[in-house]
C-alpha cells in the first residue's frame, strides 16, 4: 500500500517565489534599501515574534482581529502585524543607546490574517522608514519621510515602468478636531473613521448610507460631506465655498483643527518644490491604524489601481506611551514589496545593485526655521545631482549640538545654511575629517562634495 503523500501547496495568501522570481524581487529590494540609505536611514531588524501585550498596546479596530495569536507555554504571542509598533518598542527598549533625532529602516516581514486576493497577502514584505525624536518633532520630517518615499517609488517606476503615481495626504487633527466639536468619541468616532477610510473603495451609495447608519446625525452626516468639498491651498490655507461659511464657522475658534490646516499647508508648499501635481491633498485618508495623529498618506498607481495603495504612513505623537514614560513622537510610511511585486515582475529583468554601508555621506544643517525650506531644497539637490547618501535634521539647538550629532552618525560632509546663506544665496561646507569649512555657491559645493566624497 502506498503512503498517502501531503499536499505540498503553500497557504493561500503566502508568497514562493522561483529562482528567477526571487533574484527580480532581491534587486527590488535591493534599489529600495539603497535609496533609504542614501537619505540618511539606518538599518535595524526586530523579532518576527512579539508578546501579544505589546502588538495590542497600540492596534485596534479590525487590526486585533487580524493578528496572528497562540500561547506557548505561559507565554501569550503573536507575529506582528506591521514594523511601527515593534519599532515603538524597539526605541524604547534601546533609548539610551540611540542618537535622536533617529532614522530608521526596516525591510521584512509581516503577518496579517486578512482575506487573501490579488495584491494582498497573508505574509508580505514592508519596507518602513520612521523618523523619531524627544519631545518634539518638527513637520518638515513629515516631508522629509513623503518626499523620501517618493523619490524610492520613483526610482522603481523608472526601473520598471510602472509609470505615474499620486500620494494622496490628510491631516488627522482636522478629523480629530471636528469630531471634539461634536463631542464624538469612543466606539462612534472609531466606527465614522472606518467608514471614511473606505470611502474610496466603496460606491457614492453605499458611502452614504454606512455613514448616515454611523453618525445618526443629519447635521453632522451633512457637515462631513461638505467637508470632502473643502479645498486646501498652499500659502492661504483652507478655502470654504460662499455657500458654507456659515456651516464652518467654528473652524475660527477649533484650535486642533487649525494645527491640523497649518500643518498640511507647510507638507504641500514644501512638497510643491518637487512636484506640482504628484501631491494632492484628500480628506478620506486618513489611515486605519489607530496610531497616527496628524500627517497622513497613501500611495496609489494610476496604471495599477487595482492593488490600492502601495505606500502609506503618517504622524504619530504618542507611540511610545505604553513601553516608557520618555515623550517620543514620531513620523513614518512603508512601501508594500509584496503588493508591489506582480506589476515589477511583469516589467523584466532588472540589474543586480550593490549598497553602500556607510550611514550618511552628506548632512544638511538648517540654523532656525527661517532656513528650513531653502534647506530642504538644497538637500533634494544633492540627492539629485550625486551618489551620496544625505540627510537633513531640523532642530532648534545650539550649534555644537548639531555638529555633535554630525560626529556621532559619522557624516563626512556638513553643509550648513544659515540667515546670511539665504539671503546670499550660498551655502557652508565643512569637512568634517580635516575641519575645513567653505562658504561656496552650491554648485561649487556639488564639486567639493563629489571630488573628496
Amino acid at each position: 500500500m502506498s503512503k498517502k503523500q501531503i499536499n505540498t501547496k503553500v497557504l493561500s495568501g503566502f508568497v514562493e517565489l522561483l529562482p528567477e522570481q526571487q533574484f527580480i524581487f532581491d534587486c527590488i529590494k535591493s534599489r529600495v534599501e539603497l535609496s533609504y540609505a542614501k537619505a540618511g536611514y539606518v538599518a535595524i531588524d526586530t523579532p518576527v515574534i512579539e508578546k501579544s501585550e505589546v502588538l495590542f498596546a497600540k492596534a485596534g479596530g479590525d487590526t486585533e482581529k487580524q493578528v496572528y495569536r497562540f500561547t506557548k507555554g505561559d507565554n501569550d504571542l503573536s507575529l506582528r502585524f506591521d514594523l511601527t509598533v515593534p519599532f515603538a518598542r524597539y526605541v524604547s527598549e534601546h533609548y539610551n543607546d540611540l542618537v535622536f533625532p533617529f532614522k530608521r529602516y526596516h525591510i521584512a516581514k509581516v503577518y496579517r490574517g486578512e482575506r487573501a486576493q490579488k495584491g494582498r497577502y497573508r505574509e508580505f514584505y514592508q519596507a518602513d522608514i520612521d523618523i523619531v525624536s524627544e519631545d518634539s518633532l518638527s513637520v518638515m520630517y513629515d516631508v522629509d519621510i513623503i518626499s523620501t518615499l517618493a523619490k524610492t517609488i520613483e526610482n522603481l517606476s523608472n526601473l520598471c515602468s510602472l509609470g505615474n503615481f499620486k500620494m494622496k495626504i490628510s491631516n488627522r487633527k482636522i478629523w480629530d478636531g471636528f469630531f471634539e466639536e461634536f463631542s464624538i468619541s469612543g466606539e462612534q468616532k472609531a466606527s465614522i473613521m472606518n467608514i471614511i477610510d473606505k470611502k474610496a473603495k466603496i460606491t457614492a451609495e453605499v458611502f452614504d448610507t454606512e455613514l448616515s447608519e454611523r453618525v445618526k446625525n443629519p447635521n453632522v452626516e451633512k457637515l462631513i460631506k461638505e467637508l470632502f468639498e473643502l479645498e486646501f491651498i498652499p500659502n492661504v490655507g483652507v478655502s470654504i465655498p460662499e455657500k458654507y461659511h456659515s456651516d464652518f464657522a467654528f473652524i475660527n475658534d477649533n484650535e486642533k483643527m487649525k494645527q491640523g490646516i497649518r500643518e498640511l499647508e507647510v507638507v504641500m508648499k514644501s512638497l510643491e518644490t518637487i512636484s506640482k501635481d504628484r501631491f494632492v491633498i484628500d480628506l478620506s485618508i486618513v489611515r486605519g491604524l489607530d496610531y497616527y495623529t496628524g500627517t497622513v498618506f497613501e500611495t496609489f498607481l494610476e496604471n495599477y489601481p487595482e492593488f490600492g495603495s502601495v505606500s502609506s504612513g503618517g504622524r504619530y505623537e504618542n507611540l511610545c506611551d505604553n513601553y516608557t514614560d520618555k515623550k517620543i513622537c514620531g513620523v513614518g510610511g512603508s512601501i508594500g514589496l509584496s503588493r508591489l511585486f506582480i506589476p515589477l515582475i511583469e516589467s523584466g529583468a532588472i540589474s543586480e545593485n550593490n549598497i553602500s554601508k556607510s550611514m550618511i555621506d552628506v548632512l544638511v544643517l538648517p540654523q532656525g526655521e527661517n532656513c528650513y525650506f531653502r534647506a530642504f531644497e538644497i538637500k533634494n539637490k544633492i540627492l539629485n545631482e550625486t551618489i551620496y547618501k544625505t540627510s537633513i535634521i531640523y532642530e532648534n539647538k545650539k550649534f555644537k549640538k548639531l555638529m555633535e550629532y554630525a560626529n556621532k552618525v559619522g557624516a563626512k560632509y556638513v553643509v550648513i545654511i544659515g540667515e546670511d546663506e539665504v539671503a546670499n544665496n550660498t551655502v557652508s561646507v565643512k569637512n568634517m575629517i580635516t575641519g575645513e569649512q567653505q562658504t561656496v555657491s552650491i554648485n561649487d559645493a556639488l564639486e567639493i562634495i563629489k571630488e573628496k566624497v
